[in-house]
């Protein structure tokens, strides 16, 4: 589980910093292995949404990403991880948006492995800066 959480982990930061809104869709489970399809919708533009928004010359920095809970139910196939991941938007060598993001998503056991299914709305604390814009 913590292996497929550190590879979202790496392709969201590279998909971020890539300008790839699809970085990481190979992590989310399908409607076709049982996934909500509207909270997987949700889930995947929220990221693609975030990429989209990232202005050309910045790039977004990981200080630190933290694993805070796991539940599995093994025998329904289901997870729940929350997680806080203390990011920075950084623009000429310089943080101009630094947030601590938590968030719980849930997973499925699919035949490919664990797979992101949903996810609530990320809580933001110690905010600092002004989102960058274009």
């Amino acid at each position: 589980m913590r292996r497929v959480i550190d590879e979202v982990q790496t392709a969201a930061l590279a998909g971020l910093n890539s300008r790839n809104p699809n970085a990481f869709d190979d992590y989310f489970a399908t409607a076709a292995e049982g996934a909500v399809a509207a909270g997987l919708a949700e889930t995947q533009q929220a990221y693609k949404t975030f990429v989209a928004q990232l202005p050309n010359s910045s790039a977004v920095q990981f200080h630190s990403f933290d694993i805070l809970a796991i539940e599995v139910h093994e025998d329904a196939g289901l997870a729940k991880v929350t997680y806080r991941l203390h990011f920075s938007i950084i623009r000429n060598g310089q943080a101009i948006f630094s947030a601590k993001a938590t968030q719980s998503i849930a997973l499925l056991k699919t035949p490919r492995g664990w797979r992101i299914s949903g996810g609530d709305a990320p809580q933001l604390e110690d905010v600092t800066g002004n989102w960058p814009s274009q």
